[in-house]
């Protein structure tokens, strides 16, 4: 089973996560009249901002040796990356406000984002908090979000961006990197932060 967790653990990394929600949204039937190009520029660009530029300091500080592994267990070690991941999401959200020009409820999702970093490095201080779980908690608010400013009910969208979500937590916590508290955190930041700005803007 440890396996299957680490499998888990990689394949939904924080800096992922927003490429998968960026997938999700350039497929729903609503953006169908955008072009592939379109809905290209807004999934690479969304990768670049939030997968490649956040993971680029990572690389950087571990061969330093000033960051041990790549999901940054040792709470000391996550100020610095987590500051150059809050700077790609503020970028984020420029590049689908100017670039992409979408609505300001999906920028909401860029914004909702960068607070939820901006929260959690502080928390990180003095608590650690799981970052796995607050990206997917991140991207169950976006979802939530954008389908109720669209007026859509994608219930098996739901079920299984939750279900997912349930099981990073339990990988986490088997994987003993985490506890179920911090878990739990993580999540409610994570799908608050996002949600509130889809909800509002």
């Amino acid at each position: 089973m440890k396996i299957l967790y680490n499998i888990v653990t990689y394949i939904f990394q924080p800096i992922l996560v927003p490429t998968y929600g960026m997938i999700l949204l350039m497929n729903m039937d609503v953006f169908s009249p955008l072009s592939l190009f379109w809905r290209l520029i807004a999934i690479i660009g969304t990768f670049i901002f939030t997968g490649l530029l956040p993971a680029i300091p990572v690389l950087l500080l571990m061969r330093r040796g000033e960051v041990h592994d790549i999901f940054i267990s040792n709470r000391e070690e996550r100020t610095m990356p987590y500051l150059f991941s809050f700077m790609a999401y503020v970028f984020w959200a420029l590049f689908m406000w100017r670039t992409m020009q979408f609505p300001m409820f999906l920028v909401g999702m860029g914004i909702g984002s960068a607070i939820s970093i901006f929260i959690i490095i502080f928390i990180n201080m003095k608590w650690k908090i799981s970052a796995h779980v607050a990206g997917m908690g991140g991207l169950s608010g976006a979802i939530f979000g954008v389908c109720y400013r669209l007026a859509i009910n994608p219930v098996w969208l739901f079920i299984i961006v939750l279900t997912a979500s349930a099981i990073v937590a339990l990988s986490r916590i088997e994987l003993k990197a985490h506890t179920p508290l911090q878990t739990l955190a993580g999540f409610a930041i994570g799908f608050v932060s996002v949600f509130v700005p889809c909800f509002f803007f």
